[in-house]
């Protein structure tokens, strides 16, 4: 069964961290240092269906994480200055209790996962 996804990014590097990213490009070490990182930045995805939120991380061995995004209360973003800059975050994705059962760094365009969140969940909501 084919999903269509809302929202589907890994999580970002130039915008994230451009300082760490501009010192690392200048030195030769810094190139074998960007490859790992982002090698390490491919092994995470969060992608946003009209159903559900997929976290899946690794590589070689995969972790998968599967929430019906009916079921998120709350989505908290944590932005930095130069996050906010250019507009990336750390969000958590809370359905019950307080502990976050998706928690995810330097993902681009967070409000739009807010977005999604919060425009799914409307129907849960009382008419008044």
């Amino acid at each position: 069964m084919s999903e269509t996804w809302l929202y589907d990014e890994h999580p970002a590097m130039f915008r994230a961290h451009p300082f760490l990213f501009i010192l690392l490009l200048i030195s030769v070490v810094g190139i074998v240092a960007i490859g790992v990182w982002w090698v390490l930045r491919k092994g995470e995805r969060l992608a946003l269906s009209d159903r559900e939120v997929l976290l899946e991380r690794g590589l070689l061995a995969k972790q998968r994480t599967e929430i019906a995004l009916s079921s998120i209360r709350s989505v908290r973003i944590t932005q930095t200055l130069g996050q906010r800059i250019f507009n990336v975050g750390n969000v958590e994705l809370f359905s019950a209790g307080d502990m976050a059962e998706i928690a995810i760094k330097s993902m681009p365009r967070p409000d739009r996962i807010r977005a999604i969140a919060a425009s799914r969940n409307l129907d849960l909501l009382p008419q008044r």
